[in-house]
């Protein structure tokens, strides 16, 4: 039995429960704020291109079973039209490891298109920023951020 999908009047309000689906690995929260159509498109940091609702569900359950996704933008832009609104962010991520606490910035666009149940998410493209990847080789770096 599906549930009906929250209505987001804005894509900053799309983006907020993107964000706060995270921050409670809430996979249905986070998967409602997805556009129905067949080509979405979800590129975590270092991992592959994933299309469709599926492959981008099951990639958010995985992650979700190590628990919640804790990252606050910095540095939003944002390009709007009266149908697409593209944000660039930069998502500073906190990451545990080996009982220490660090921030791992990452550079995020999240594409949001409006249709008739509102803004939906059609893209979240995350990678490293060039200083954490310089992190990444000469360390040992997380397996997946989001």
């Amino acid at each position: 039995m599906s549930h009906p999908k929250s209505l987001h009047a804005s894509p900053d309000d799309a983006e907020q429960a993107f964000y706060d689906a995270l921050e409670n690995a809430n996979l249905d929260a986070l998967m409602d704020l997805w556009s129905e159509d067949d080509e979405v498109i979800c590129i975590h940091p270092g991992g592959v291109r994933l299309v469709g609702l599926n492959a981008i569900r099951n990639s958010w359950k995985a992650m979700f079973a190590n628990g919640p996704v804790h990252a606050r933008r910095a540095q939003v832009q944002i390009a709007q039209a009266s149908m697409v609104s593209v944000h660039s962010v930069i998502e500073q991520v906190i990451v545990a490891q080996k009982g220490a606490t660090s921030v791992v910035n990452v550079y995020a666009t999240n594409v949001y298109l409006k249709g008739p149940l509102g803004w939906r998410m059609v893209l979240h493209h995350a990678s490293l920023t060039p200083q954490e990847q310089v992190v990444a080789v000469s360390g040992a770096p997380p397996k997946m951020l989001h």
